[in-house]
């Protein structure tokens, strides 16, 4: 949910996230989305910040 909301908020607690579950790339990141919301897509903004979280 956090990477779909994408808030400047929600920066911190993704990194914290990923690194908890082990996720190190962006392709993991966006695997856990669609396992977990199945169809849906991420908006520009989302994308943006995962590319920053994973650069």
């Amino acid at each position: 949910m956090k990477a779909y909301a994408a808030r400047a908020r929600d920066e911190d607690d993704l990194r914290a996230l990923a690194g908890i579950i082990g996720v190190t790339t962006i392709d993991a990141a966006l695997e856990h989305c669609e396992r977990f919301f199945p169809g849906e897509r991420l908006g520009a903004r989302s994308l943006a910040m995962l590319e920053d979280i994973f650069a």
